[in-house]
């Protein structure tokens, strides 16, 4: 096989590489996307929640729940909650 062959063949396969890890960082690129869009809809929430609690006046009784609270999981809910 020639140098130039050699060089050619590497070039390529450089190419390939190059160009899958392009693919990839696009990839990588709309997940961050989703996430960030998923983190301003639960900012927004939240925000909506600390509105209610301070519009309804249960401030307290929400610190209440905060401090005194624990977490409990339940085989039939694929997560946890928090219960006094």
């Amino acid at each position: 096989m020639s140098v130039y062959c050699k060089i050619k063949n590497s070039v390529v396969k450089e190419q390939r590489t190059y160009q899958d890890l392009q693919e990839s960082c696009a990839e990588m690129s709309e997940h961050i996307l989703s996430m960030q869009e998923d983190c301003k809809r639960s900012d927004l929430e939240l925000q909506y929640l600390r509105d209610f609690i301070s519009y309804k006046g249960l401030n307290k009784e929400f610190q209440y729940f905060r401090e005194n609270s624990h977490e409990e999981r339940s085989e039939d809910l694929p997560f946890s909650y928090f219960t006094l």
